[in-house]
């Protein structure tokens, strides 16, 4: 990374300077401009020249999100539009992307998230994760399933959406009935990182703030 800033005087030179060599406010800016791009990363999908892959790639018709889905039922949650949508990946609740923070200290800039899965997405990897009686009853009701003396079985009389989702969905989300986790293969999706794009937003940023003072 160069910096070129051009000085008319020596006191604006040591001005220049000054600022050039302020740990704290070249750090703020360098954090400032990581944090912005990593949250772009969930709008746009990807991370300079990285595109993200949609969610479970190589899932055929009907798609659902079955990650999202059991682990949004498992804690009581209702099954909800955005399980059935390829994208955006990494954007259901927001948590990992508000997550996302930067802090300086003894001139080092560090930029991410504390959130425990934050680096599972950021490198990918297998993900464990229970399937609950409280998932199961609201897919089994989602798909027209009902238990009776523990086995699974078509409720008598359903509703015409229960219908529709039955004849969509059935085989996509029975299998979930039968088990008690479910291991799935998580696709990297990096949101952090050094970019040619950052890299020339942070120095156009310095450039300014070393000449003007502003940032």
């Amino acid at each position: 990374m160069v910096i070129t800033v051009i000085a008319h005087s020596g006191d604006e030179f040591h001005e220049f300077f000054s600022r050039a060599t302020d740990p704290k406010a070249i750090g703020k800016i360098v954090g400032l401009t990581l944090e912005s791009q990593s949250q772009r990363a969930f709008l746009e999908q990807r991370l300079g020249e990285w595109v993200w892959p949609e969610r479970y790639p190589n899932m055929d018709d009907p798609f659902v999100n079955l990650a999202a889905l059991v682990n949004w039922t498992n804690d009581g949650g209702q099954i909800q539009r955005r399980f059935f949508d390829r994208r955006p990946a990494l954007m259901g609740s927001g948590d990992l992307t508000r997550s996302i923070s930067s802090r300086i200290s003894s001139g080092v800039v560090e930029v991410g998230s504390a959130l425990p899965y934050a680096g599972l997405h950021q490198w990918g990897g297998p993900s464990s994760q229970p399937i609950t009686e409280q998932a199961k009853k609201t897919i089994g009701k989602y798909i027209g399933e009902e238990k009776v003396n523990g086995t699974w079985r078509r409720k008598k009389n359903l509703g015409s959406n229960q219908k529709k989702q039955r004849e969509t969905y059935f085989y996509r989300m029975k299998p979930l009935l039968g088990m008690t986790a479910m291991t799935t293969m998580v696709n990297q999706r990096p949101f952090l990182g050094i970019t040619d794009e950052n890299e020339r937003e942070m120095v156009s940023t310095i450039e300014h703030f070393v000449a003007t003072g502003e940032s």
